[in-house]
């Protein structure tokens, strides 16, 4: 029996990455309000509806609220697992919502992210949530896609400033 899974969509590359591994039965869920400024946003979006239309995928795009990422990070010190936690819960509650038996993320592909971490968390939101989270194993991370818009940092504003830094040094 086929599943109907949903699945949050950070960027093209992570995207075809699962894509690979589980086949092309998903909706593709571009719910991504870290991503910053909007050029990032928007360049990130024409690469997954590319991607999505090349493979005959369907792709939900929810507005784009970067209050809510700012919201969610200003008070804690852990802003990743923040913005992971708001991406996961906003992905199962909208699979909960619209029938979806399953969903999991593009995030566990990314070499940027902690696998582990959001593999804990998206189970954890899964259970409270009453939709399952598909733990996608075997993900080839190393794969190399092209032909599309490709990023150099995880998408927020930290992140880019970080990239910055590493690359040139820190401004006094």
């Amino acid at each position: 029996m086929i599943m109907k899974v949903l699945l949050h969509t950070c960027c093209a590359d992570c995207a075809l990455k699962i894509i690979a591994t589980v086949g092309n039965n998903v909706t593709l869920f571009y719910y991504n309000p870290n991503i910053h400024p909007r050029a990032e946003y928007q360049s990130r979006l024409a690469a997954v509806k590319k991607i999505a239309l090349e493979n005959k995928i369907k792709l939900i795009v929810p507005d784009w609220k970067p209050d809510e990422y700012f919201e969610r990070v200003k008070n804690d010190g852990d802003r990743c697992k923040n913005c992971w936690y708001l991406r996961i819960i906003k992905t199962a509650e909208y699979a909960k919502e619209n029938g979806f038996e399953q969903f999991s993320t593009t995030l566990l592909s990314s070499k940027y992210q902690n696998r582990i971490t959001i593999e804990k968390m998206a189970k954890e939101i899964g259970g409270e949530g009453g939709v399952e989270f598909l733990k996608i194993e075997n993900i080839n991370r190393e794969m190399k896609t092209s032909g599309f818009y490709k990023q150099f940092f995880c998408g927020c504003c930290y992140s880019l400033t970080e990239r910055f830094e590493e690359k040139y040094g820190k401004t006094k």
